[in-house]
């Protein structure tokens, strides 16, 4: 948790392996829903899914098999269609 934390401050890109395929992400807010179960929210940049391989995503912390933070890759500013008001992260632990 602390890695997707410091990368939304930072704005760095992550690799992560969820579900067994990697996805490179642009972290934007991580945090819980009402029930409490743990979620981040970031733009697909790079990588595989299980749909669109580009976009927006929704990934499940507890499907979160790795995570590392790309050297030198990071994001100038949010990614078009943003919101800091979250549908699902009601408990926000960092945003943009």
């Amino acid at each position: 948790m602390q890695v997707i934390q410091e990368a939304i401050k930072n704005k760095q890109v992550l690799m992560v392996c969820y579900k067994g395929l990697p996805r490179m992400i642009e972290a934007h807010i991580v945090g819980a829903n009402s029930a409490g179960q743990e979620f981040v929210r970031g733009y697909q940049v790079g990588g595989t899914s299980c749909t669109e391989e580009v976009g927006w995503k929704l990934l499940d912390i507890q499907k979160i098999q790795a995570i590392t933070v790309i050297p030198d890759q990071h994001f100038a500013k949010p990614r078009q269609g943003y919101g800091r008001s979250d549908p699902v992260i009601t408990t926000v632990y960092a945003q943009v």
